[in-house]
């Protein structure tokens, strides 16, 4: 992360420590930080992702526990929604992960095998 942040008015970089710009007679403040477009999927109520996909994990197809509701999975990359998991499948599927990468994995555990 950047140790500074550029004014929008003059352009001036600034310590991140400061609010406000240093450059002499600007009165630019800081920006607020923006949202990283990949967590805008996840401003969808819990209760829509429910509807889109079922209340079952997309993997192991387990439902939610007594204490904990199904963690909602979406595309790093582009931020679109995926479905629903169990935690246990959400840790489990890292976010760099591709179909094909997935795929040479299980040919690489069943050669492993023996079958």
């Amino acid at each position: 992360m950047s140790r500074t942040w550029k004014c929008r008015k003059c352009s001036n970089p600034n310590p991140r420590r400061n609010t406000y710009c240093t450059a002499e007679g600007c009165t630019g403040k800081r920006p607020k930080p923006s949202r990283p477009k990949h967590r805008q999927a996840l401003d969808l109520p819990y209760e829509d992702w429910v509807e889109m996909f079922g209340e079952r994990c997309g993997i192991c197809g387990k439902g939610p526990s007594a204490t904990r509701r199904l963690d909602r999975d979406h595309d790093h990359k582009t931020g679109q929604p995926r479905g629903l998991l169990d935690h246990r499948c959400n840790r489990a599927l890292p976010s760099w992960a591709t179909p094909e990468w997935l795929e040479a994995a299980a040919a690489y555990l069943r050669r492993a095998e023996g079958g």
